[in-house]
């Protein structure tokens, strides 16, 4: 039997964070593995935006919904989003721009877990605010936000938090979501 990819195995969305500051070069590196991802016609209509400016940072963080206070944490927020115009748009109604975003999320979640950092997506924020405040053009969909850092202490979390940081990885069995046919 073959080996899963280890970067997969071993990521989580953890919510134990550490407030440590990032190297520049491995926030860098993050992006360079998110643009490597596949996109349809090589439009590649993902843009990020890596929030770690303090005043910026704290304005943002004002906008998540009060379940993510963990997320308060993290010295590197990316903001993950797209224009349904970047991307291929067929006559039948398929837009390839969200799945192509989600390519390059995943992407930069892979190279996350292989310089030894956690990253948590997150839909928990009040989008308007957030899109007014990193500038994002009209028609901008910004369906999620990324915290990246260091793991850190479980201490802060709630006990369903808590608990959720060290329970047993919940995936659903391979027939109930594959068809081999």
């Amino acid at each position: 039997m073959t080996a899963l990819q280890p970067s997969l195995v071993g990521r989580r969305a953890l919510r134990g964070l550490a407030e440590r500051a990032l190297d520049p070069a491995v926030v860098r590196r993050l992006f360079e593995a998110a643009v490597l991802a596949p996109s349809c016609a090589n439009k590649q209509p993902w843009r990020f935006v890596a929030i770690q400016e303090p005043a910026l940072l704290e304005q943002l963080r004002d906008t998540f919904t009060e379940g993510n206070y963990w997320a308060k944490k993290a010295p590197l927020i990316v903001a993950a989003w797209t224009h349904l115009d970047y991307d291929m748009r067929l006559p039948e109604g398929r837009d390839f721009a969200l799945y192509d975003l989600g390519q390059a999320v995943m992407a930069l979640q892979v190279q996350v877990e292989h310089e030894g950092l956690i990253s948590h997506p997150f839909a928990g924020f009040d989008v308007v605010r957030a899109s007014k405040l990193l500038e994002l053009p009209e028609g901008a969909i910004l369906p999620a936000l990324i915290s990246v850092s260091f793991a850190g202490s479980a201490d802060h979390l709630s006990e369903k938090h808590r608990d959720g940081e060290s329970a047993a990885r919940s995936r659903k069995p391979l027939d109930e979501v594959v068809s081999f046919r």
